[in-house]
């Protein structure tokens, strides 16, 4: 599980793309580069279906520990709309989380 608290945004809008969206997802004849930050994951855009969101929700807390479970609907497809808010979304998760000080390196 990657330590989101010590990315930045941009370093995390990057990972969602390669490790969420293409990687997980085995998105074919789609690279990082072609997914635009705020390109509509949904419908329009990069086309996901209701399968490919839940995969991306499974790998939040795979990759980044970060728990969906509770959240309502609504809230949750606003999180889910495209690279920046799903970044925005781990950002703000991450940061109610307690720092664990031995992923960190800290005493």
């Amino acid at each position: 599980m990657m330590n989101a608290h010590l990315l930045s945004l941009e370093e995390l809008k990057q990972i969602v793309k390669e490790k969420l969206l293409v990687e997980r997802l085995e998105l074919e004849d789609v690279t990082a580069a072609d997914i635009g930050d705020e390109m509509p994951l949904f419908g329009e855009g990069l086309g996901l279906d209701s399968v490919e969101a839940f995969e991306v929700m499974v790998g939040l807390e795979a990759v980044f520990g970060v728990m969906v479970e509770g959240i309502p609907a609504e809230e949750l497809k606003a999180h889910m709309r495209h690279v920046d808010s799903i970044a925005r979304f781990i950002q703000a998760s991450v940061r109610e989380q307690p720092v664990n000080r031995a992923e960190t390196g800290s005493v």
